[in-house]
């Protein structure tokens, strides 16, 4: 006897369909911590090796005024990190990598061809936020690279009204 196929068709297209919903809750902007929105002082690092990156975040937030830039780390009330996950850190010897923390965002691999936008805390570095954006080498892809934390921002001030 053979199976009845027209019957597992559209349990499979309802199958699927519930399986893409949580999708659409997460492609929206991240929410932002309260330490976040707050912050005033930024301090910007720049891991990816690309100075053009740097220079298009620094003229994004000089356009945005939302934050002011802080002189060095210490003084910030955030860290604005440029990660492309193709860094290397000297381990010394006879000392193994550290045990991926909770914090550590550099463990979520950073896709090819992407660049990931983290905001930190400065005296823990504990991660409050990230997204990453399409780049290719030193150019920003398709919009521009702030493009998800003011998306996070005007949610917040949507939210908030």
């Amino acid at each position: 006897m053979r199976p009845n196929t027209r019957a597992i068709r559209p349990s499979l297209s309802v199958l699927l369909l519930l399986s893409l919903a949580p999708l659409q809750f997460w492609a929206g902007p991240k929410p932002l911590p309260d330490a976040v929105v707050r912050a005033r002082l930024i301090f910007l690092e720049n891991e990816t090796g690309f100075h053009e990156l740097e220079y298009s975040t620094v003229l994004e937030l000089s356009k945005w005024g939302r934050f002011e830039f802080a002189a060095s780390r210490e003084k910030a009330d955030l860290i604005l990190r440029l990660d492309n996950g193709n860094r290397v850190r000297a381990v010394p010897e006879g000392q193994f990598p550290a045990a991926k923390g909770i914090n550590a965002f550099s463990d979520e691999p950073v896709p090819p061809g992407h660049t990931r936008i983290a905001l930190l805390d400065p005296k823990t570095s504990a991660l409050l936020w990230s997204d990453v954006h399409r780049t290719e080498g030193g150019k920003v892809k398709n919009g521009h690279l702030l493009d998800g934390l003011r998306e996070a921002f005007d949610s917040y001030d949507k939210g908030k009204r």
